[in-house]
């Protein structure tokens, strides 16, 4: 089975593919002190990898979002909200972490089938 790296780097790759399945984590480049906007940042750099592996949000099978602050999830879900495909969402879980870039906000790790 062939594995597939975009732009892999020394230390990761921006995304694996592997069996038709696509592995990516995305971090906000709009890092404004703003969870909703970091949240909409996030979600447009998966739309751009998806698209760049033949995929979209659509084919999202597992989303795990890292969210810094609590009470930024009412911001982070109106984000997710506006972006999701409707009856298409992905399992999704959400967790409060500590991130390793003081201004990220939030990460989002996805896993999503590419388009046959």
């Amino acid at each position: 089975m062939t594995i597939t790296r975009i732009d892999p780097a020394e230390r990761w790759s921006e995304a694996v593919i592997h069996n038709n399945v696509i592995y990516y984590t995305s971090v906000p480049t709009d890092l404004s002190d703003d969870a909703y906007l970091q949240t909409k940042s996030a979600l447009a750099e998966i739309d751009l990898i998806l698209a760049r592996a033949n995929s979209d949000k659509t084919r999202i099978l597992d989303a795990t979002l890292f969210l810094v602050n609590k009470s930024d999830f009412t911001a982070m879900n109106q984000a997710w909200d506006e972006w999701v495909a409707k009856g298409k969402a992905p399992v999704r879980c959400t967790v409060n972490a500590g991130l390793m870039k003081q201004e990220y906000l939030i990460e989002i790790k996805i896993v999503a089938a590419v388009n046959p």
